[in-house]
């Protein structure tokens, strides 16, 4: 079998991938080519879609992001090539941003950074804490369950909105749908969006959700940016809502320099950088996923993280790690 590794793992990881399976033939190329693509009979990584990826002989792509939309669309992939995304391996450094921005947003820590640059000392009189909170975790897939795990350190109500409900998620302590979120915003202090891209999820969080949010609530994106409509946000913080917003995702990205969010106090804006192959956690996780989908392919097994093309969700196999 050649495999074709273009996903940004470092030479460790690649290596202990290739000593797991000495038969195989490796291909190395961090931005492969389309003679790359002919020669591979599966792809480590995400390859661009730029290059002829409906190939019949490719058996399967090991994305190393979690999205996926862009290569379920009809007449990306043949039909007989499997996709499989990385789900799962951003969690534990995902939730520490997460944690991180909450703990900047309360505790006004963009203001007090501000200060030093100029050698002020101006304590401010406001501030929220993260404590006893009740915080809402829209999208409970690995990354809300990392979160949630680490949040119940602060003695938070848990509360975990997804597409179909659910009779018991751990350290959540009550189960929501997306079509109850109206009666669920009022009532927390705290939501975190960790949602993939889809026709369900795509500027959800429009003005009237946005509204139905508590005035001196936080909001955090972590998921996909389209989930929040970024002028519908501005006009929400023109007229006073919100506490605080954290975005490290947004509508159109990079933002653009002329974006009003820039220059909102209330706003921390991070690059799309929460995850990411800088992080060790992220890079292991990863790495020992595409080793047990190249077993699982190899046996004939269906593979972990498999998409399904009609929803754009990872199908769930249950397999012991």
């Amino acid at each position: 079998m050649k495999i074709l590794v273009c996903a940004p793992l470092q030479d460790q990881e690649i290596k202990e991938i290739q000593n797991a399976f000495i038969d195989d033939t490796f291909i190395i190329n961090k931005k492969p080519t389309q003679k790359d693509i002919d020669n591979a009979d599966v792809i480590i990584g995400n390859p661009s879609l730029s290059l002829q990826l409906n190939q019949e002989h490719l058996q399967a792509i090991f994305l190393n992001s979690a999205g996926s939309d862009a290569y379920i669309k009809e007449g990306i992939l043949h039909k007989n090539t499997q996709l499989a995304n990385a789900s799962g391996s951003y969690g534990k450094a995902i939730s520490e941003h997460i944690i991180g921005m909450m703990i900047a947003l309360c505790k006004n820590f963009k203001f007090y950074s501000l200060q030093m640059t100029k050698q002020q000392w101006h304590p401010l009189k406001q501030g929220k804490e993260i404590y006893h909170s009740h915080v809402c975790i829209v999208g409970y897939g690995d990354i809300g369950y990392e979160t949630a795990r680490r949040l119940k350190a602060f003695d938070c109500h848990i509360s975990a909105v997804k597409r179909r409900k659910q009779d018991h998620l751990p350290y959540v302590d009550d189960i929501y749908t997306l079509d109850q979120l109206d009666e669920l915003l009022p009532q927390c202090d705290f939501v975190i969006l960790a949602l993939p891209q889809n026709k369900q999820t795509i500027h959800l969080f429009d003005y009237k959700k946005l509204s139905k949010m508590k005035p001196d609530a936080i909001i955090i994106n972590v998921g996909r940016g389209s989930a929040i409509v970024s002028d519908d946000l501005v006009q929400i913080l023109n007229e006073g809502h919100l506490y605080g917003v954290g975005l490290d995702v947004v509508e159109n990205e990079p933002l653009d320099c002329s974006s009003p969010l820039w220059n909102i106090d209330r706003v921390m804006i991070t690059p799309h950088s929460s995850g990411g192959f800088v992080w060790d956690s992220v890079r292991n996780a990863y790495c020992q996923l595409v080793m047990r989908n190249l077993h699982h392919l190899k046996n004939s097994e269906v593979l972990e993280n498999e998409v399904d093309f009609n929803t754009g969700y990872r199908r769930v196999v249950s397999y012991k790690k």
